[in-house]
């Protein structure tokens, strides 16, 4: 009876997550010349960040958070945006940059060993070529999206609390995988756990202002998130910070579009009266 009751309960748990997977919005889709790539929305509201190993009854409870992720603070998102269903591939950024920096070469794997600068420039020519303003994700913005927004359940790991089952680590990798190889998150989010660690545009600082006079050379670095393929499975947790220099790269990093929801609507708003003025002039 415990058998069946264990099992009834697993093939409710399994049909309420494709129920809330079919549910979900379907992606924005943008195309940069012949390589098309898709954005997530991400409605705004409010979340519990970081993590703390001191307390289980408490928010965020974690027994391997570091002191960095502490402590645990709520944040309120103002405003809807957009992020990066997947890493950014090499696939795109060679059709952007017109070259491929990777050191395991695959247009489907994410783009590594580039640096904050270069990503800055990949920006630009994005926005050129596609009229609107992507950028990085901040650092709230990156571990709202990974806990899954207002649908989040709660997951150590973006989509799950089992990390195999959502990331690629030094545990069950030896280079850099095919994006979308593992389960999305509650938002249909790939990859933000593991693979390759992400870089933010926020600069390194700890959550309470007291310790942030230690900082020195610490404060010119920018927030890298996620883990990644070469670091251990802790580091993919949603909580987990790192930390890099802006002209550091390696062949364990790269980094997810970011776009503020307005954009999107005025670009929507623009493109239907374009279509109405053609309208009317062939008429």
């Amino acid at each position: 009876m415990k058998r069946f009751f264990l099992f009834f309960g697993l093939l409710l748990c399994m049909q309420t997550l494709l129920l809330a997977q079919d549910t979900l919005p379907a992606p924005t889709s943008y195309r940069v010349n012949k390589v098309s790539f898709n954005m997530v929305r991400v409605d705004k509201g409010g979340f519990w960040m970081g993590a703390q190993h001191l307390d289980t009854a408490e928010f965020n409870y974690d027994r391997y958070s570091q002191s960095d992720e502490l402590p645990v603070h709520y944040v309120t998102m103002s405003e809807d945006y957009y992020i990066g269903q997947t890493e950014v591939t090499q696939k795109l950024w060679n059709e952007v940059m017109g070259y491929n920096p990777s050191r395991y070469k695959c247009p489907k794997r994410p783009v590594t060993n580039v640096d904050y600068y270069e990503v800055q420039e990949f920006l630009r020519r994005v926005d050129s070529i596609t009229g609107m303003q992507f950028r990085l994700p901040t650092e709230e913005e990156w571990e709202y999206a990974a806990r899954g927004g207002m649908n989040s359940r709660g997951y150590i790991y973006s989509g799950g609390k089992e990390v195999d089952r959502v990331a690629w680590h030094n545990g069950n990798a030896n280079k850099t995988k095919k994006v979308k190889k593992r389960s999305a998150n509650e938002l249909g989010i790939y990859d933000m756990s593991g693979n390759v660690w992400e870089w933010c545009s926020t600069k390194y600082r700890y959550f309470d202002k007291e310790r942030n006079a230690t900082l020195g050379r610490d404060g010119q670095m920018y927030i890298i998130r996620g883990g990644a393929w070469e670091l251990p499975h802790t580091s993919c947790r949603v909580s987990w910070r790192g930390k890099r220099l802006p002209d550091l790269k390696n062949s364990f990093g790269g980094f997810r579009l970011c776009l503020d929801a307005r954009y999107v609507k005025e670009k929507e708003k623009e493109e239907a009266s374009e279509k109405e003025t053609l309208i009317k002039e062939s008429e």
